[in-house]
């Protein structure tokens, strides 16, 4: 008989990795704006995002040592701790770099919080069922961050100006956050083994995972800019469209990880990215940018949870939050760099040509993950 997956003490983990996903989302998509707006400078906007992507990087790297020390539980609560304080940072900070500083305690909390409450939730899911649980709790990220841009730019309004109530939004969250990680159990702490310190495995997997997530950094921290320069208006449908997908793409992932097996699936997928990243930079409407969220999100959807299944299966359980910390490495580098990369890019020659390069760097990627794929 196959082991329940869908108790309450999984549900309600499931909310808190999305509620923690939730304010990184709506800051993250519009950051690039709110840089154009303090100082006239695209590149003001990316570093933003790269602050506070490389502050949370930071933390993960010693999130391990955290761990042997302190219980998932309590790291999630100093972690939310931060990110209260920085969203009342955000509304008092007048200046850039006041702002960057909040910025950087916000990736502070964010890297501790997200990387304990995804591991907490994946404890929760029976060994049996991890690949399949792995994606659920990556599709609560996934759903933030889909609609977290959409609402975050319905708040802005059409002249973009209303920050103000959006920061305070990301505080009401954070608070309700803060007060749900009361309520779960873990008191898990990393296993002190010498020979769990380090998993190279889960390393050279996270470096090929970084050549994803820098490509579709492209999607993430420029889309709203590029659309806004091409006069589409409010895109924040494809951010949901992109989540529906890849919701829905979750009850199927087993059956087509099966079918395809894992490894000839990450190719197609990957080759399936790179397509749609692609097809981005030909768009002339918002019906052609939303027909494009249907394949983007099936790929990401399926292919980010490949990948962290993979990493977390080169540890134990007692090391979940140092698995996840890698996971999410890949992921803080991917999109830390690729804010300023392609904001530089965009600067000297202009938002298509970053859509094309992100589209040959994933077919670079598709051919480096076989052969990873056969050594590991």
């Amino acid at each position: 008989m196959e082991e329940r997956l869908w108790t309450k003490k999984y549900l309600f983990s499931l909310l808190l990795v999305f509620g923690v996903n939730m304010g990184y989302a709506l800051l993250n998509s519009v950051m690039a704006i709110y840089g154009s707006v303090l100082t006239s400078s695209s590149v003001v906007g990316g570093y933003m995002i790269t602050v506070f992507t490389l502050s949370a990087l930071f933390i993960r790297l010693f999130i391990k040592k955290l761990n042997e020390k302190i219980n998932n539980k309590n790291l999630l609560i100093i972690g939310l701790l931060l990110i209260i304080i920085a969203a009342i940072g955000y509304c008092f900070s007048k200046n850039v770099y006041l702002f960057l500083l909040f910025r950087i305690i916000h990736g502070l909390g964010f890297g501790i919080s997200l990387t304990c409450a995804t591991a907490i939730s994946n404890e929760y899911v029976p060994a049996s069922r991890l690949s399949e649980g792995v994606g659920f709790t990556s599709s609560a990220n996934t759903i933030a961050n889909a609609t977290g841009p959409t609402i975050a730019l319905a708040i802005l309004g059409k002249k973009y100006t209303n920050f103000i109530s959006l920061f305070l939004l990301l505080l009401f969250i954070s608070l309700i956050t803060f007060c749900f990680s009361f309520f779960i159990k873990s008191s898990t702490k990393s296993n002190v083994d010498k020979k769990e310190k380090q998993s190279y495995k889960g390393i050279i997997i996270c470096m090929v995972f970084f050549l994803a997530t820098f490509s579709q950094g492209a999607v993430n921290n420029y889309l709203t800019s590029y659309t806004k320069d091409l006069g589409l208006g409010n895109i924040g449908l494809f951010f949901t469209i992109t989540a529906v997908v890849t919701f829905i793409s979750r009850f199927f992932s087993k059956r087509i990880q099966d079918f395809f097996g894992m490894r000839k699936l990450s190719f197609i997928l990957t080759l399936i990215m790179a397509a749609s990243v692609f097809m981005i930079s030909l768009i002339k409407n918002e019906t052609q940018l939303f027909l494009l969220a249907i394949p983007c999100g099936l790929a990401t959807g399926l292919l980010f949870p490949i990948f962290n299944y993979r990493i977390i299966q080169t540890v134990d359980a007692s090391q979940f939050v140092f698995a996840t910390s890698i996971y999410y490495c890949g992921l803080d580098i991917g999109y830390g760099l690729s804010a300023i990369a392609w904001g530089y890019v965009v600067q000297y020659f202009g938002y298509h040509v970053i859509y094309v390069l992100a589209a040959l760097l994933l077919m670079v990627m598709a051919m480096i993950d076989q052969i990873v794929y056969k050594k590991i």
